[in-house]
């Protein structure tokens, strides 16, 4: 039975042609994270429509991998040794090489997101902490001045007049601080939750096209029996 399933998942040049364009078309990797598993489910009931021969998705993903991976090894050797034609751009190779390019860019972007949000955190920590180096400094400052005063035996009221002033500049700082950390705090949620709602219509869409790809593929069954 294990033989008799490894010849029914042998993978035919067509059937490589096949998987890539869907990979192309349905862009897997593309997605926000919990849709990957649907769109691969989609990809795999593409090919079981024009195959008629059922893959599991888990299959198409994995034998997709390590095209890629050969590819890429083979492109390497190539750009290594100085080998390599025009005339050995087949279909298959562009369309290998448009996906990688898009997989590569899709990872950029996520990166420089991801990088771009880091700094703006690190931004608002910097400039806690420099509030905070700030506020102690006064803090010294103001000890030195109060003693300078004391020994001086200047007017009391001008001291405490001070020291309010100081303690209303600490609490702008603060006050400042918060509400920047606050906006900041607004702005990630607003993106979560679009990107939620984003999620859940992409699921949708898939969804929906599973359910068109099942009764496809039930027509074709039938119309098979007579």
């Amino acid at each position: 039975m294990g033989k008799a399933m490894q010849k029914q998942l042998a993978w035919s040049t067509d059937m490589d042609l096949a998987l890539l364009r869907e990979v192309v078309r349905v862009e897997p990797y593309d997605g926000e994270y919990g849709t990957l598993t649907a769109r691969w489910k989609a990809i795999a009931s593409s090919l079981l429509t024009l195959f008629e021969c059922e893959i599991p998705y888990r299959s198409a993903r994995d034998h997709y991998e390590s095209m890629v991976e050969a590819f890429k090894s083979t492109d390497k050797a190539q750009r290594l040794w100085g080998t390599g034609s025009d005339e050995e751009v087949t279909e298959q190779v562009q369309l290998l090489q448009d996906l990688v390019d898009r997989r590569a860019a899709t990872d950029e972007a996520k990166k420089s997101k991801k990088d771009k949000e880091q700094k703006k955190r690190d931004s608002l920590e910097s400039t806690g902490s420099q509030l905070c180096l700030e506020a102690e400094q006064r803090v010294v400052k103001r000890q030195r001045s109060v003693s300078s005063v004391t020994t001086k035996k200047e007017d009391p009221d001008a001291v405490a007049q001070d020291l309010l002033e100081f303690e209303k500049k600490k609490h702008s700082d603060d006050h400042m601080y918060r509400m920047e950390r606050l906006e900041f705090e607004k702005e990630e949620q607003k993106l979560r939750l679009a990107q939620m709602a984003e999620n859940t219509k992409r699921n949708d869409q898939l969804e929906r096209l599973l359910l068109e790809m099942g009764k496809l593929i039930q027509v074709v069954a039938d119309k098979a029996k007579y």
